[in-house]
Order: C-alpha cells, then sequence, then structure tokens
C-alpha cells in the first residue's frame, strides 16, 4: 500500500506543481484506479517514487535529482496515456471476447496490439532503469538496495548488488 501512494505521489507531483483540490482528489483517485487495474500485469516496478521520496536517505545530490525529475518531466504523461490505452484496450477485447460476431483472428489481432502496448510500457520503465544505472554511484546503490528491502521488494543477492554498484556514471 505504502509503495502503490510513493507511486500516486510521484505520478501527481510529476504531472503538474499544483493543482485545485477537486481536481487534486479525481487526479489522484483516476491515477490510483488505473494503478490497481494494471498492477496485476505491469511486471517491472515503478522506481522513479521511490528514488525521489527516499533521496535524502540515499544521499542523492541535487544534479542526481534533478536527472530524476527531468526524466519524469518528459516521460510521465506518455508513459500514463500508454497506461490509459492500455486499460481502454483491454477492455475492448474483453466485450469483444464474449461477442459471437467477433472472429478468433479478431481477438488474436487485439491482444498483439495490447502486448505491443505493454512492451511500449515496459520501454518507459526500462529508460527509467537506465537513466538509475548511469546516475546512480556506488553508496546511492547501497541505500537504494537497503530502501527496497524496507519496501518489501527482491532484492538482487550480494553478487548482483555489487554488479548493479558498478554501473554508476564516472564524476
Amino acid at each position: 500500500m505504502r509503495t502503490r501512494w510513493l507511486v500516486l505521489s510521484m505520478m501527481v507531483l510529476l504531472s503538474c506543481t499544483c493543482f485545485a483540490q477537486p481536481e487534486y482528489d479525481a487526479i489522484t483517485s483516476d491515477v490510483d484506479d488505473q494503478l490497481e487495474r494494471l498492477s496485476k500485469v505491469n511486471f517491472h516496478p515503478n522506481l522513479l517514487p521511490i528514488i525521489l521520496e527516499n533521496s535524502d536517505y540515499m544521499e542523492l545530490t541535487t544534479e542526481q535529482i534533478a536527472v530524476f525529475k527531468a526524466w519524469g518531466k518528459a516521460n510521465f504523461k506518455p508513459m500514463v496515456a500508454t497506461m490509459n490505452e492500455i486499460i481502454r484496450r483491454r477492455i475492448e477485447f474483453k466485450e469483444a471476447a464474449l461477442s459471437p460476431s467477433v472472429s478468433a483472428e479478431a481477438l488474436r489481432g487485439q491482444q498483439e496490439e495490447i502486448f505491443q502496448l505493454h512492451r511500449k510500457l515496459l520501454d518507459y520503465k526500462l529508460s527509467c532503469r537506465e537513466k538509475i544505472f548511469k546516475t546512480f554511484t556506488k553508496e546511492n546503490w547501497e541505500g537504494f538496495l537497503m530502501v527496497l528491502g524496507e519496501e518489501g521488494f527482491s532484492i538482487p543477492d550480494a553478487a548482483g548488488a555489487g554488479e548493479l554498484a558498478t554501473f554508476h556514471s564516472v564524476r
């Protein structure tokens, strides 16, 4: 639940600097609903909100935080649009699957389109992951792994964690 709230908070913060209260409540509810719908099929975790929420603990510099915020600003809206499209297409698929006038071939085509959208969503998340690998230092990785453990994520074993720490950028 805490992770979902962090993701939700980050999405709201990245989408714009301030909301009127009624708009904020509506957006919060919509985003929360979207995340709930995708949680069963969205395999890659949303890492950016966790990173920004714990930036002090992970000892991120102002420059590192700016890099992550810039990524969010550039990618948040298209990523949410992709999520919305996945939801819309999945609803259409479920309706079509119950219609005797829709062929099996049409359903295969619809499902392939949904898979392509999932790949697009994954590409956004992998782009963020790459940004993390290029931005974190060894110390940031150590703090990040601690945070992930506290959040209940499966973290790499000692060998894998050491390997992750080698991806940081040279400063």
